[in-house]
């Protein structure tokens, strides 16, 4: 699937959810973001300490980050980061998962993460896994009892708009 059709598949799931929720309920509205410049996302690169995804590459070329990603919380983009709020939450997440044993949860030792989504309280989120194997998954989206794998970013997408795509649970 190309990232612009992935993107106006997430668009669309998000906004029917959006719209079939209580007006009481704290979701965002389902939002795209002006692009990420090659700079910015070569700069999200470096700070991220590992390739990106090619997909997340190409989807912040189309819409740095997306609100609404996952109920309140944004799919991070390189702007994000330079949000002390959001970026705090990310970080924060990111500095737990590292230091766990990763290989406690099925991950190779050395495997470094990075964030793309974060709930609010900083208790789950999707973290992009870099391992030097491309045999194994790229995307890990744990907390709050769930530990699934992913292989693409399209897979990850395709999993949270209730595509056909089934992860690899962990532990």
């Amino acid at each position: 699937m190309t990232t612009w059709m992935l993107l106006g598949e997430l668009m669309r799931a998000r906004t029917r959810e959006y719209l079939s929720c209580s007006p009481l309920e704290p979701l965002t509205t389902p939002g795209l973001r002006a692009p990420a410049t090659q700079a910015q996302i070569d700069r999200l690169e470096a700070f991220a300490g590992q390739p990106l995804d090619p997909e997340y590459r190409s989807f912040l070329s189309l819409t740095d980050g997306f609100d609404g990603f996952q109920l309140s919380m944004p799919l991070l983009g390189c702007r994000d980061w330079e949000d002390p709020e959001l970026s705090g939450w990310a970080t924060a997440f990111r500095d737990t998962m590292a230091d766990d044993p990763l290989a406690e949860s099925g991950l190779p030792e050395g495997t470094r993460v990075f964030p793309m989504y974060v709930d609010c309280g900083g208790a789950a989120g999707v973290l992009m896994l870099h391992h030097g194997d491309d045999t194994l998954e790229r995307f890990w989206w744990t907390g709050e009892g769930d530990s699934m794998v992913f292989h693409t970013f399209s897979d990850v997408v395709a999993h949270l708009t209730g595509g056909s795509y089934s992860p690899r649970h962990l532990g």
